[in-house]
């Protein structure tokens, strides 16, 4: 039988506020008061290390990492359904051993009340369950502590966002601490490697503590949160502060167990895990959740987020003593979002409040073949839009809500679909040389993505028009489509010339005997896969207004050459006279035809773009490197540029 009487107050208020609370209001009975048979089996037979959430001397909540001597399973037990033991391998920096220093006065005795929460994952499997309770005793021998702890809450938890790993045993360890600063001061920041290990970090350990004030006490009694959060690398981002750690809610069981202690009590510790080098990153800090607006403005397009401002921390090198399988690669969850990033990661980018409301109404469609089409949208008045921006397009109106579903196997995406999508602007109005009025009209190139919700309903619109109604492509504005433009982002863009670049070269006059100065040309080498070629057609548009010279190389993978070079000369044709633009086709599809004007030259080669053959494209006294599309694509082609890169990737 359950110890708990229902949720308490901070679950209760981030439930409503979510909208939650009708949905989940007796779900807090699923929550046993002792560990099922499978749950002791699980503990003691399939897991290496057991992240556990404890107490320091301030009462702040630190995620300890322990493990089993020489990363073996079978060292933790469970002599009853409220009892699990842990004979556990605690390296010197763990958080534990100071926690246990200011509970414990002497080995077997606990005149302090030591609460205690764990979670164990095996992430072969995905599988995972969490524990709460207390210690009831602790013995030391060495580095092994002999932990015995009473368990008061158990309950299974969803698999989501767990990423898949093959984990072996990895008993050379050493352990070293190489940063620690227990107590950060107000002006500290994490130094930069540490945040650079964040941004790479899939997986993190979130601890949370509930103190229960003196009414609440006998109903909601004390106590502490351990969880998993998973998502893509860079799912946590670090603030302009160095300090400020900001974790995104994705969709999950909705009983808001971690975040409604934070709401309570807002703190909050997160450890950072390296699978391949053994690394731990802990830090504790100061919690505030936001939802709706508040959210949206350290994260656009974000509902829900919490904030840890970190008030200290500890890196150790070389300690988890299980390492990633040499030769296997980490299988990302299915369900992952894409990474979102932090308002003031992008400088250039504009987003509209809740408050100033934006849409922007459907006016013209092209369709270049099956899977590929232009939807020009138009707005009354004028948009500061930088060639290589994108829109962000809010369909909730367009297409409704999409209900809640805990898991989805069939389409993942659909558990975090906010319904706001990302595309590049890939022509404006704005970017002619004369503006047609006061408003904006600004084109996206998009490919239908099957089983996407917003691209396989506007693909259907665009098909039934040229069935019926083919006029209305030309004009879609009768239809009165409008959807809700959130903003405005991006930083791939044409970099202005730094020192020493466009070097001025005088040109004598005879007549006058005068100098004037002409710019020499900026080279630049563009590569694109597939439909990534997409903000290269908004930069061939946006030079047309564009005084500087530009020698451009185009590097284009695609299956579909005819329908790709359409499009590039539609931009070509927008660009100024000066450009010199040499564009390379990589296809197996070796018969195609160009329609680029007679001042762009095109080279065919058969097959793909690879990282070998990339150096017979380098571009002397280049001014940089521009390199849009998939995933795959990009990691390929990374592997054999040089010089100055600048990429776009970009997720559905």
């Amino acid at each position: 039988m359950t110890t708990l009487n229902g949720w308490h107050k901070g679950e209760l208020a981030l439930q409503q506020k979510l909208g939650f609370h009708e949905a989940v209001s007796q779900t807090w009975t699923e929550i046993d008061g002792e560990m099922p048979e499978q749950h002791r089996i699980f503990y003691s037979t399939r897991l290496p290390f057991i992240p556990v959430t404890t107490l320091d001397s301030m009462g702040r909540p630190w995620s300890s990492v322990l493990a089993g001597p020489n990363g073996e399973i079978g060292w933790a037990s469970s002599e009853t359904y409220d009892q699990l033991s842990m004979r556990a391998e605690v390296w010197d920096g763990d958080p534990l051993k100071a926690n246990v220093g200011y509970h414990a006065e002497s080995a077997n005795e606990m005149p302090r009340e030591m609460l205690i929460a764990g979670i164990g994952v095996e992430f072969s499997t995905r599988r995972r369950n969490k524990f709460a309770g207390s210690v009831s005793s602790i013995e030391q021998q060495g580095t092994l502590f002999n932990i015995r702890t009473t368990v008061n809450e158990a309950f299974g938890n969803c698999p989501k966002y767990i990423t898949i790993r093959n984990l072996v045993p990895f008993p050379h360890a050493k352990p070293r601490v190489t940063h620690q600063e227990i107590n950060l001061s107000p002006t500290g920041r994490l130094p930069l490697d540490l945040i650079s290990f964040v941004l790479s970090s899939d997986t993190t350990f979130l601890g949370s503590s509930y103190s229960a004030s003196g009414e609440d006490a006998p109903r909601f009694p004390s106590h502490l949160g351990m969880n998993h959060r998973g998502g893509r690398p860079g799912f946590v981002r670090v603030r302009n502060d160095g300090r400020t750690l900001v974790l995104p809610d994705y969709s999950g069981n909705r009983l808001m167990s971690s975040l409604g202690n934070i709401e309570v009590t807002p703190l909050a510790s997160l450890t950072f895990p390296s699978f391949t080098d053994g690394s731990l990153l802990y830090v504790t800090g100061v919690a505030h959740n936001l939802v709706g607006a508040p959210a949206q403005e350290i994260m656009p397009s974000q509902n829900a987020l919490t904030t840890i401002e970190i008030t200290g921390y500890i890196f150790i090198e070389d300690a988890l003593p299980v390492r990633q399988h040499e030769g296997t690669e980490p299988q990302r969850s299915i369900y992952a979002p894409p990474v979102k990033l932090l308002k003031e990661e992008q400088n250039s980018s504009t987003y509209f409040s809740t408050e100033d409301v934006v849409h922007v109404a459907l006016s013209r469609i092209e369709l270049h073949s099956s899977d590929l089409a232009t939807f020009t949208f138009e707005y009354p008045h004028k948009l500061d839009i930088i060639p290589g921006q994108a829109a962000i397009l809010d369909f909730t109106s367009f297409l409704g809500a999409m209900p809640y579903r805990h898991m989805s196997a069939d389409n993942p995406n659909s558990l975090n679909d906010d319904r706001i999508r990302t595309w590049t602007i890939s022509r404006c109005s704005s970017w002619a040389a004369v503006e047609d009025g006061g408003g904006t009209a600004f084109s996206l190139t998009m490919r239908l993505k099957p089983g996407g919700a917003v691209t396989e309903a506007l693909f259907n619109i665009a098909n039934k028009l040229a069935a019926l109604r083919p006029e209305s492509l030309e004009d879609s504005r009768p239809l009165g489509l409008s959807v809700k433009l959130v903003g405005i982002a991006g930083d791939f863009t044409l970099e202005p010339p730094g020192p020493g670049e466009g070097a001025k070269v005088a040109i004598a006059c005879e007549e006058e005997q005068a100098s004037v100065c002409k710019n020499a040309p900026r080279k630049l080498l563009w590569i694109a896969g597939g439909i990534g070629i997409t903000p290269f057609l908004a930069m061939l548009s946006g030079m047309s207004s564009c005084s500087t010279e530009y020698e451009i190389t185009l590097l284009l993978s695609t299956r579909e050459p005819d329908v790709m070079l359409s499009l590039l000369s539609n931009a070509v044709k927008l660009a100024p006279r000066e450009i010199k633009l040499i564009v390379h086709v990589f296809s197996r599809t070796e018969q195609f035809e160009s329609s680029l004007p007679a001042s762009a030259s095109l080279h065919r080669h058969s097959g793909r773009i690879t990282s070998s053959i990339l150096s017979n494209f380098t571009v002397e006294s280049q001014d940089g490197v521009y390199v849009c599309g998939p995933e795959g694509f990009e990691r390929e082609v990374m592997q054999g540029v040089v010089g100055k890169v600048k990429r776009e990737g970009f997720a559905y």
